[in-house]
């Protein structure tokens, strides 16, 4: 019985640690998520600028449609990039 009782404390104390981790980390990707998507029309809206001056395209359709391909194009290279950049020497496939 009284080992029963002292694993109960303990088990709400590892409960307690890992329920603040999983706060902080709901916080963290609430906050991630809402930045992301502040800087998301401001990002559209520059690369339409950039692929208005670029292609003379009006249409505004068209200008969009361009805008994602180069949006999606640019962060594939970055993701190419960092990927690169950051690969481990030591493991030689």
């Amino acid at each position: 019985m009284k080992r029963g009782i002292s694993t109960l404390f303990i088990e709400g104390e590892h409960f307690r640690k890992e329920f603040k981790r999983q706060v902080r980390t709901l916080i963290l990707f609430t906050l991630g998520f809402t930045i992301a998507f502040t800087w998301r029309q401001t990002i559209f809206d520059v690369s339409l600028n950039i692929v208005k001056l670029l292609t003379h395209v009006q249409s505004s359709a068209g200008l969009s449609i361009l805008s994602s391909i180069f949006i999606t194009l640019f962060s594939l290279g970055v993701i190419f990039l960092t990927t690169h950049w950051l690969k481990d020497e030591n493991i030689h496939s």
